[in-house]
């Protein structure tokens, strides 16, 4: 019978992080996709002329600034996904 090989604890340690690293990165990634798709859900509304950016604002509880940012930001593809 072979005895069991000990691991080391940095390595144990290195692998623990390594796993965070990735789900954070996940989390990053389905918070990104979600403010995209909400984010782009406003801005088709506003470019129909469905709703001013007031109006918008009013229903989603964000100030005007806020939303021009957001949007800004949108359009600058800052809800792509982390690579």
């Amino acid at each position: 019978m072979t005895p069991a090989k000990k691991t080391d604890p940095d390595d144990t340690v290195a692998a623990a992080q390594d796993l965070l690293k990735a789900a954070k990165t996940r989390r990053e990634n389905a918070k990104r996709a979600a403010d995209q798709v909400f984010w782009t859900a406003v801005r088709d509304q506003i470019d129909a002329r469905t709703l001013r950016q007031t109006d918008a604002c009013d229903a989603i509880g964000y100030t005007r600034e806020y939303v021009r940012r957001q949007l800004k930001a949108l359009a600058d593809g800052d809800f792509n996904p982390i690579e």
